[in-house]
């Protein structure tokens, strides 16, 4: 006797005759699993499914433009929609909210219209007026490509928000230096010299909020109206062109998860107030976006797995209409959902968007498992006259726990294929799920078993009818008529496939940030809103770095981004772009109160450093976001639509030829990029490429197992056509789809093949049993289409109708994952059953037996 039998005789007779050990075990261990369930955190950060690419490059650049030009902070923007949003009624709204909120204990700083220090020449101020450029700061940008970048708070961060004094009105020597080489750098313009520019700027500039009270007066809106006229630091950014859209940014301290939670909930309770139901609100922001994934997840978690339970309860009750045979496969996934949910919660692995769905996947996996096992101990105790269940019991663990552990093996080795993956989320979603499906097999082939052979058995006459229906006799005369006809079968299909094919070829590998949401999903319509309105969500980072102290001081220099920065505002893709240049040319024109100085160069490199010196007056700098105080790293920010991966991709390449003709000559510049435009398109890339590897490790790995088990390297390559004729299908139904492929659904292929393998499994291994049995290859196939073919088709079944379960998530890329699995294992089904039986009789061979003997 081979190890391998006496391997199976062992663990049939442990589940057979110490069964009250197995189920003790069994349940202890999954309780113990459970206690460790509340310590689960959910993690609903959408940026490591969002943005994908990851290397040690792009880290050290990422860690870089974090040290030069800051970090991003947690805020979150309440847009106010109305037909005028400078009008003195909606101004008042937005005062109304600003005020409201910055009473909450969970906002540290409020900035909105109403609220902001707006600097400005008032020609009427009073002498005592403050002289005070920090107004004129451009918002701090946080932005590092996350979802924050919905709130467009990149832009808007470094207005002053803070409730610092103003600068003395007495310039300090360096500032009084500074305004004196501005002056000199253009006589034209300040004739009368710092003796006629310092008192005015003393007298006539003002950096105070306009609106001065709770309520908003006609002239205080006129004003503001005025101020906001033509500044692009806040045109396009907190409020939109046409004066129809504001932003209101909520800036957050350090909260902990439960109290952010409450924070946004609170939010959601705010903005419900009745006396706001008279403007449209909307809400983005990264730490609402995440409370929004919390409750989703939370619904998914409440309606997908009872639902899944349920479909499996009715798809086991009408395939063996034994009660038995329904609740113990429910109890099995049942100990396999604790232990693995347990362990995650042992280990400190959080809930996600993906791990979200673990749970139904392995109630669906392992209830498809388990009717194999059942329909086979139906058979087998439909032999025994006696009332004596542990033979039957017993000769079912052993025909049964190798093909069982080679379905679960493959499907573990097609999720746990992942690890390849540079995203995290996706790496540590396979690496569970793989184990789970292990941890699933081990109780399917222990647990069931022992109560099955304690349980009454199923009427013989139930087993009989069932063995003789017509679905047994269809499924036998099938493959005969299959087996007659192989050559024109094997024929079609390779034509079928070659079509197949051709039509897959044209498939589109692309993703865009929306393709994430529903359209009526509220972070859809803000993001929309937001590019259509203000600035996008979409930065891209162009850092821009020399050798040489104060090099982008240089009036050519500035021109030369200036050059970039317009031609890329022609480009369709592109909706706004800023650079230190901006805030330069904003200071001097309220300097000079004369806004076309917006539109001129600036005269000499003294001029420059005259405006960088009063504007680092103040600590933090404006310009301390986009210039560096040695004068040597710049950033420049261009705001992307969402128009795809790809588009992105090709207008970098255009970019990148564009910066090279206007600074490459500059041998002391070099250039860099970040922020997520960069890293969502580089890294779709790369990440679609490293999947795809992972399918073809995993199909080869699957075949060394299938030909290690069969003892067989020809039925391991007979294994192969079956099951990638679907992967071709699936593909070509996704160009019919208009499906993309991209990290949401290339992950599919890996996982579908580990799944769609079973069938293919349990026909070959009773393929290879009956002709051990010394009878012909044709006989052996109709034979094991019969054992086979009801379990398989129930099994397929299961599966196609469990996963379509999925199209009630919530999320976008959890329904695509249920719908094109559900696809290709519907494609696996037909292959199975109609290429595969054909495929064995003309190159099967013995079946392994020959080899295996």
């Amino acid at each position: 006797m081979s190890r391998r039998q006496q391997t199976l005789n062992w663990l049939a007779k442990l589940v057979t005759e110490r069964r009250k050990l197995v189920v003790v075990v069994a349940v202890l261990t999954a309780l113990a699993f459970a206690t460790q369930i509340p310590k689960i955190k959910a993690d609903p950060n959408p940026e490591s499914l969002l943005s994908s690419f990851e290397g040690e490059e792009y880290a050290l650049i990422q860690q870089k433009f974090e040290e030069w030009f800051g970090k991003r902070r947690e805020a979150v923007l309440i847009l106010v929609e109305a037909d005028d949003v400078l009008s003195r009624e909606t101004l008042q709204r937005v005062h109304d909210i600003s005020l409201y909120f910055a009473e909450k204990p969970w906002v540290q700083k409020v900035a909105g219209l109403t609220t902001l220090n707006i600097p400005r020449r008032v020609k009427d101020a009073s002498d005592d007026d403050d002289m005070d450029l920090d107004g004129l700061e451009e918002v701090e940008d946080d932005d590092t490509g996350d979802l924050d970048d919905l709130d467009s708070l990149d832009d808007l961060d470094s207005l002053d928000l803070d409730e610092e004094e103003d600068a003395q009105g007495d310039l300090e020597d360096a500032a009084f230096n500074a305004l004196l080489d501005i002056i000199e750098s253009d006589p034209d313009r300040f004739p009368g010299g710092i003796a006629e520019v310092g008192p005015a700027l003393s007298a006539e500039l003002k950096t105070d909020p306009i609106i001065q009270g709770a309520e908003v007066t006609d002239e205080e809106a006129k004003a503001l109206a005025e101020a906001i006229e033509g500044n692009p630091l806040l045109v396009g950014r907190l409020i939109d062109d046409d004066r129809t859209l504001a932003g209101i940014a909520l800036q957050l301290p350090e909260l902990d998860p439960r109290e952010m939670q409450r924070a946004m909930n609170d939010l959601r309770d705010s903005l419900e107030r009745p006396e706001l139901r008279d403007v449209t609100l909307h809400v983005g922001g990264l730490p609402y976006l995440r409370s929004v994934i919390v409750s989703k997840m939370r619904a998914d978690n409440l309606r997908l797995i009872p639902l899944t339970v349920l479909v499996c309860l009715v798809l086991l009750w009408l395939s063996f209409r034994w009660i038995p045979g329904v609740l113990l496969p429910l109890g099995a996934v049942a100990i396999t959902a604790l232990v693995t949910v347990g362990g995650m919660g042992l280990v400190g692995e959080p809930m996600n968007i993906l791990n979200n769905v673990i749970v139904p996947l392995l109630v669906i996996i392992g209830i498809s498992d388990a009717t194999h096992l059942i329909q086979r101990y139906r058979d087998e105790v439909h032999f025994d006259e006696g009332d004596d269940r542990a033979p039957a019991g017993r000769r079912t663990v052993r025909a049964i726990a190798v093909a069982c552990m080679l379905t679960s093996a493959t499907t573990a080795v097609g999720l746990a294929s992942l690890v390849v993956s540079k995203t995290v989320m996706l790496r540590h979603f396979g690496l569970t799920a793989g184990i789970g499906v292990m941890i699933s097999y081990v109780v399917l082939i222990t647990f069931v078993p022992a109560i099955l052979t304690w349980v009454t058995p199923p009427k013989r006459e139930e087993v009989r009818r069932e063995r003789t229906s017509m679905f047994t006799n269809v499924t036998s005369s099938l493959v005969a008529k299959l087996l007659q006809w192989r050559w024109l079968v094997l024929l079609v299909t390779a034509l079928v496939t070659i079509g197949a094919g051709y039509v897959a070829s044209r498939i589109t590998v692309d993703h865009a940030l929306l393709d994430q949401f529903d359209e009526t999903d509220p972070v859809y319509t803000t993001t929309i809103l937001i590019e259509e309105k203000l600035a996008g969500v979409r930065p891209l980072e162009v850092v821009l770095v020399s050798t040489e102290d104060d090099h982008f001081l240089e009036p050519e220099m500035i021109e030369s981004i200036q050059r970039i920065r317009n031609w890329a505002a022609l480009r369709p893709e592109i909706i706004r772009t800023l650079s230190y240049g901006d805030i330069l040319r904003e200071s001097y024109a309220l300097l000079a109160d004369d806004p076309t100085v917006r539109s001129e160069r600036f005269k000499s490199r003294k001029q420059v450093a005259g405006l960088v010196t009063m504007m680092s007056q103040r600590r933090p700098s404006p310009l301390s976001d986009w210039l560096t105080e040695d004068g040597k790293k710049v950033r420049v920010q261009l705001k992307l639509r969402d128009v795809g991966a790809q588009a992105t991709i090709r207008f970098l390449a255009d970019l990148e030829e564009e910066i090279k003709r206007e600074i490459g000559s500059d041998e002391t510049v070099s250039v860099s990029f970040t922020g997520e435009a960069y890293t969502g398109s580089r890294g779709q890339a790369a990440v679609v490429s490293d999947l795809l590897g992972s399918l073809f490790v995993a199909v080869v790995v699957i075949f060394l197992l299938l030909a290690f088990f069969f003892r067989s390297i020809r039925l391991g390559i007979l294994s192969i056509p079956p099951n990638l004729i679907p992967l071709v299908a699936t593909m070509a139904y996704m160009v019919w789809r208009e499906i993309p492929l991209n990290i949401s659904t290339v992950i599919i292929f890996s996982i579908s093949l580990g799944l769609a393998v079973n069938g293919t499994i349990h026909v070959l291994a009773r393929f290879r049993e009956e002709m051990g049995k010394g009878i012909g290859r044709e006989a052996a196939l109709v034979r094991a289409a019969r054992g086979t073919g009801r379990a398989i088709v129930i099994s397929c079944v299961t599966l196609m109708v469990g996963f379509s379960v999925l199209l009630f998530s919530g999320f976008v890329p959890v329904r695509s994952f249920g719908e094109l699995i559900a696809v290709t294992i519907g494609g696996c089904l037909v292959a199975t059953l109609i290429v595969l039986p054909p495929l064995l009789r003309v190159a099967g061979g013995r079946g392994g037996v020959r080899e295996a003997e």
